[in-house]
């Protein structure tokens, strides 16, 4: 929807107070003399409230898909923290604890999460490194 009507500006020069009439129709910015007196203005083609309304109907749309990719995001994250929570409490001889880590990087490298933090979570350590891990 485009809003390139016509816009008239009147006003009163300070100099010597003869009305001034300006017409913008498609420029954003003009400069006008004053017939009477030649003083100089600069304006700016005024907003109105169509194109108010188109920006804040944007932008409300914007806000709303950010809303809704939080509101995914902090589920996606409610589910993994779940996964990790039922792995770790998993009696397996220690496996859970690997598949909680294993799981936890798998989550972080399909949510572009910085490699650092995937390399720190490295749930391959050296042999005997685990406290449950079974010692002979």
């Amino acid at each position: 929807m485009e809003t390139n009507s016509a816009i008239q500006v009147q006003f009163h020069c300070r100099q010597c107070q003869t009305e001034i009439g300006v017409t913008f129709t498609s420029e954003q910015f003009t400069t006008i003399h004053c017939p009477q007196c030649d003083y100089s203005y600069s304006l700016m083609r005024p907003t109105i409230g169509e194109e108010i309304l188109l920006d804040w109907e944007k932008e409300a749309v914007f806000q709303k898909i950010r809303a809704d990719q939080t509101e995914h995001d902090k589920m996606e994250l409610m589910l993994l923290v779940i996964k990790v929570v039922e792995l770790l409490t998993w009696r397996d001889e220690g496996n859970g604890h690997i598949r909680a880590i294993e799981t936890l990087r798998q989550w972080l490298i399909l949510n572009g999460v910085p490699k650092a933090l995937i390399e720190l979570l490295d749930a391959k350590g050296p042999a005997g490194s685990s406290p449950t891990e079974r010692r002979e």
